[in-house]
């Protein structure tokens, strides 16, 4: 059966649920969009075909600035390229739309934008649930491992009173030495689990997408907030606007952020204070994590992000360190094409930087 083939095309669009579009640069209109592009956002192709312009009256405003910078950036480098971006339907519905654009290069120019769109809403939902999930857990881990250590600690401190005490009951010391050991164990077992929960989730592969910063530390912050008076430190956040993008995969950065207030409880006395700032720059966003800690000694500071050096020091409550923590944090930091130092004196307090880059 002889059919004309880009027919065949159309009724296959047609079939499916993903936007299926083409547009015509020079003409400045689409060639061709299928019907689901009414069913996601409500609006008759008729009106895009007229007016292709009406596109951006339904794109979120807080989102048409970077719409405008992705497709001027994918026209000048000539690239496949993904968006992310959120629409706003008559019915007042926002849905998140990840929308993939191929440029058709003829005779050297670019003659059509071609694309998939899908209502990505669903799994924005599920990701950001899951974010609230991974936050909790990883703080829960750290606050758990604050809460266990003090009477663990004191239980061990306690056998050994009493071995001192008796020095002359065999029986006794022989139970207070099983006592010390119990402890021991217990608080390695904690140590083991945060480490590993640390490796493992560093190895999993890294996936961006474009997510708000802002809302992002304050999910990692939460639990801490709540627990501020179990583990004795004050936490404030605050930032430069309300809200600022960036291309995160949301549980590298909650490990980042995670990892850097586990590094702060560990090394700052009972009632410190822990700060987050937020900065919008120019092309780049400033996060700031603060302490009035212990600082870090002068001979530390070279090899505080290498691998299983002297800088995995004891923490002031008696926490162990693998030495891989800063290393991990630096490397997850670069993933994202970022970059982290910082500032320390000592007895005073450390600050830790990360740059990131910006997106409108």
């Amino acid at each position: 059966m002889n059919r004309d083939k880009k027919s065949i095309l159309v009724q296959m669009t047609d079939l499916t649920e993903e936007v299926y579009f083409i547009y015509n640069i020079e003409q400045k209109c689409f060639d061709h969009v299928n019907n689901a592009f009414t069913i996601i956002t409500k609006i008759d192709t008729s009106v895009l075909f007229n007016d292709p312009h009406s596109l951006l009256d339904i794109i979120h405003k807080e989102d048409q600035g970077y719409i405008k910078e992705k497709i001027a950036d994918l026209i000048e480098n000539r690239d496949f390229s993904i968006l992310q971006f959120r629409i706003v339907r008559e019915d007042n519905q926002q849905r998140w739309i990840r929308l993939k654009i191929y440029p058709i290069i003829e005779e050297g120019k670019i003659r059509y934008l071609s694309g998939i769109g899908e209502d990505d809403s669903v799994r924005r939902a599920s990701l950001l649930n899951m974010e609230k999930v991974v936050a909790w857990k990883n703080a829960s881990l750290e606050i758990v491992s604050h809460d266990l250590r003090g009477p663990i600690g004191a239980m061990k401190m306690l056998a050994s009173i009493i071995d001192r005490k008796l020095p002359d009951h065999p029986e006794i010391h022989k139970l207070t030495a099983m006592i010390g050991e119990i402890a021991n164990r217990n608080i390695d077992l904690v140590q083991v689990l945060l480490s590993k929960e640390n490796l493992e989730s560093y190895e999993v592969q890294i996936s961006r997408e474009r997510l708000d910063v802002v809302w992002e530390i304050n999910s990692a912050l939460e639990m801490y907030i709540k627990a501020e008076k179990n583990i004795q430190k004050q936490f404030t956040f605050t930032h430069s606007h309300d809200k600022l993008y960036a291309e995160l995969d949301s549980m590298k950065f909650l490990q980042i952020i995670n990892n850097l207030i586990s590094n702060a409880i560990k090394f700052t006395g009972e009632d410190g204070q822990i700060s987050i700032h937020l900065e919008q720059l120019e092309k780049s966003i400033l996060i700031t994590v603060q302490d009035n800690g212990i600082g870090i000694p002068k001979k530390l500071q070279p090899v505080l992000f290498k691998k299983y050096t002297e800088a995995g020091r004891v923490g002031l409550a008696g926490e162990e360190s693998v030495g891989l923590g800063m290393w991990i944090t630096k490397s997850l930091v670069e993933e994202h094409s970022g970059m982290i130092w910082f500032e320390t004196q000592e007895r005073l307090g450390t600050t830790f930087y990360i740059e990131l880059p910006l997106i409108v």
